[in-house]
């Protein structure tokens, strides 16, 4: 019996990009189909709003603890089980009947939400362990490419998909198959547990917790208009969260094995590029408001709103490695700033929503084009930053509290931009309503860019990113094959 050293190789990266594609790309299509599913199913906007955000939500929520469980137990056998669970969600979505519409949509984005949680952390985990240096990078980019590349290509792929004789629901029969084809792909990668000797014991109490703050927080968004703002309902939900989120920072600073490890924010280079990476996430609202100013206000059809951020979904892909590549020489900290200067001039040109519908198409063309730019240059500098100095025996929690912060932001960001839109629009002509709606709610979205930018400015160190921070990581010791 002999073993060898595992070394990254592409059939392995391109099973785990699929893997993440299965979130970004076809659990977040509902930010464009969202206002067709909610029709030909019957579910009402407030309860499609609902379901349009729990996938992230969930994911959000519980990232952190899958990454803590996959640094235990295996981030392999954790990613397979995302799999598992993204087929069983996806597979309830595209069966879901109308007399059970509302019950299997919303469990099934609460599955592919967990799904996501169990894939980012575990396979992230396993890009920071099995590629190093150089090779690191470009893995990241790579995954990079099935994350934010992903959110790219959404609006577009759902448009076109739903456009097919399939549907809507094929979209979702495409993503269970896929998550096959991920397991086959990354089924020869050797089990990674670090921690797994350290006998941790899951802090349950701090998950059970977060789930009920953040749980709160999201029904305070999506569910204070319908409510009412002045009803005693709705401020008492803000006010659990609070006060489960203080329980949760006190549980946390405790828990011998805490679901949120706050010393992981003692580095500089993590914390700084977790926060700029949580509110930059929050934009992820613009594609949904884009989308729906123009099918609402215009009545265009999800295929042509799609093909409006065809830019948006190739510039992202093309930047991605420049962003890379950019980092290695300046640093990723001056990328990131730049990147987000345009994402807040990107979406600052998608609120000039009050002029005709052929100008807006040509606006949200320009528009998402900037936008991707934004987010490809984003994309590797902050995600390298996040993981160059974690500790090998807590990469797999690490990498969870940095997705978490994707999730989590775009969740969070989603919910106030739709329901700020949808509060707002009372009626449905562009020239009052819906434009009013979509310049308030877009408006929002650029405050988090310039937040993130002026963030990142503060907290990023201005060496992190370069070729020479991560060329000298060693390989993490006992990581073997058996052949």
């Amino acid at each position: 019996m002999s073993y060898t050293s595992f070394k990254g190789d592409d059939k392995a990266l391109i099973g785990i990009v699929l893997s993440v594609l299965t979130f970004w790309l076809f659990a977040q299509s509902t930010l464009n189909i969202g206002p067709d599913m909610a029709t030909d199913l019957g579910m009402s906007d407030g309860t499609m709003n609902i379901a349009v955000v729990a996938a992230a939500l969930f994911c959000g929520t519980f990232i952190v603890a899958a990454g803590g469980i996959a640094d235990v137990f295996g981030r392999v056998r954790i990613m397979m089980i995302g799999n598992i669970l993204n087929i069983l969600g996806s597979l309830l979505i595209a069966t879901a009947t109308t007399s059970l519409a509302t019950q299997m949509v919303i469990t099934g984005r609460v599955l592919q939400g967990l799904a996501a949680a169990a894939i980012m952390s575990a396979s992230l985990a396993l890009v920071k362990t099995y590629w190093l240096g150089t090779d690191r990078q470009r893995a990241v980019s790579i995954w990079s490419i099935g994350s934010w590349g992903g959110t790219g290509f959404c609006a577009l792929f759902a448009g076109l998909v739903v456009a097919s004789p399939f549907g809507w629901r094929g979209i979702f029969a495409l993503c269970a198959i896929v998550s096959i084809v991920a397991i086959a792909l990354t089924r020869h990668i050797p089990e990674s547990r670090p921690a797994q000797s350290i006998g941790m014991h899951l802090d349950w109490s701090g998950i059970i917790v977060l789930a009920l703050s953040v749980l709160s927080l999201e029904l305070f968004i999506t569910q204070g208009e319908s409510l009412g703002w002045t009803h005693w309902m709705t401020w008492t939900l803000l006010a659990v969260s609070l006060t489960f989120l203080a329980v949760f920072v006190f549980i946390e600073r405790i828990a011998s094995w805490p679901v949120l490890d706050f010393n992981l924010f003692k580095d500089h280079a993590f914390s700084g590029a977790t926060i700029t990476n949580f509110i930059m996430s929050a934009t992820g609202g613009v594609v949904a408001v884009v989308m729906w100013v123009q099918q609402m206000g215009w009545g265009v059809s999800p295929t042509i709103s799609g093909l409006t951020s065809i830019g948006f979904a190739a510039f992202v892909i093309l930047f991605i490695r420049v962003g890379e590549k950019a980092m290695q020489k300046v640093g990723a900290r001056a990328v990131i700033i730049t990147a987000g200067i345009l994402v807040a001039t990107a979406t600052a040109l998608l609120m000039i929503t009050a002029v005709s519908e052929s100008t807006y198409i040509v606006i949200s063309l320009a528009g998402f084009s900037l936008y991707g730019l934004g987010l490809g240059l984003f994309a590797t500098p902050v995600t390298d930053t996040a993981l160059g100095t974690l500790p090998k025996d807590r990469t797999g929690a690490g990498a969870g509290v940095f997705k978490m912060s994707s999730s989590l932001g775009a969740a969070l960001g989603i919910a106030i931009s739709t329901s700020v839109f949808l509060a707002l629009r009372d009626g449905t002509s562009i020239n009052s309503d819906v434009a009013l709606a979509g310049t308030v709610s877009l408006g929002i979205n650029v405050v988090f860019a310039a937040t993130a930018t002026i963030t990142a400015a503060v907290l990023i160190p201005k060496a992190a990113g370069k070729v020479s921070q991560t060329s000298i990581t060693l390989p993490e010791p006992a990581i073997a094959v058996k052949i």
